[in-house]
């Protein structure tokens, strides 16, 4: 079942005309990939220590919002949708703002996103199980004031981690075996399968500490302390920002990324084996 999962999602990406921008033809995302943890795994009750109390479980998202058998198995499935290289090369020639081809992804790619959130729910509603999409429920919040600054009460982040897709990394982004230079998503399903390895037990394994993403952010809101999150939200929302995602025909913000390109973990695990995706 875990491969047919990955074949779904996999073929979702590939063929559904919401990963292309209907103006441009641009590919927003390259094949996905994709894990899966235990409802159940401790690292997500280890969560409310880390970031905070108010970051639910995905037993306590699934109780919210739907009615199934609480006590059985479940599972997080989570997948990484790698940036495709057109958008990325928009990106790294850049130094205050970005390319056009990356800020419609930004925008119109986490729309696809969406899509697919919804699409894997109905799937696997399709097959007989439930499932949410924690982002798209009723019960998801985020939070500007909290002891870790601007946080959810569901990391999507986390759940990758957690599902063994790779670690974190210095400007708070995550380096999966795709890189940095890419958008993740979850559900939450009462389907049992079969958790994927952590390779990692240090949570920043996959970082080389290189410093390149604080030289990259026009800002200044990474440095050796971490990442400002507050200085990193209110350049991807300014006016600029909006303005310029009008010009290029998106909405809201245009996004930055700035510092998940021209970095050696753009579209790599730089610890990894892995070449160019």
């Amino acid at each position: 079942m875990e491969e047919k999962i990955l074949e779904e999602i996999r073929r979702f990406v590939a063929t559904s005309l919401g990963n292309r921008h209907e103006e441009t033809g641009l590919i927003y995302f390259s094949e996905p990939l994709v894990g899966y943890a235990s409802w159940d795994d401790p690292l997500f009750k280890e969560y409310k220590n880390s970031i905070g109390e108010f970051h639910l479980t995905p037993r306590e998202i699934f109780a919210a919002t739907l009615d199934g058998n609480r006590g059985a198995a479940g599972t997080v499935i989570c997948w990484v949708l790698p940036i495709s290289e057109l958008a990325r090369q928009s990106n790294r020639s850049q130094e205050q703002w970005p390319g056009r081809e990356w800020a419609l992804t930004r925008y119109f790619g986490e729309e696809f996103n969406c899509e697919l959130r919804r699409h894997m729910v109905e799937y696997l509603t399709g097959l007989g199980y439930q499932a949410v999409a924690p982002t798209l429920s009723g019960v998801f919040q985020c939070f500007s004031d909290t002891p870790v600054g601007i946080a959810s009460n569901w990391s999507e982040r986390h759940a990758a981690y957690a599902a063994g897709l790779g670690t974190f990394s210095m400007n708070d982004a995550f380096i999966s075996e795709a890189g940095m230079a890419m958008r993740l998503g979850s559900v939450i399903t009462d389907l049992n399968l079969l958790p994927t390895l952590r390779k990692e037990q240090d949570y920043r394994a996959n970082c080389l500490n290189c410093n390149a993403c604080i030289s990259r952010c026009p800002v200044g809101a990474i440095t050796m302390s971490g990442h400002d999150k507050i200085k990193c939200r209110n350049y991807l929302f300014c006016e600029e920002s909006v303005q310029l995602a009008e010009k290029y025909g998106g909405q809201r913000t245009s996004g930055c990324g700035l510092c998940q390109t021209r970095v050696p973990c753009e579209f790599k695990n730089p610890r990894g084996k892995n070449e160019a995706i």
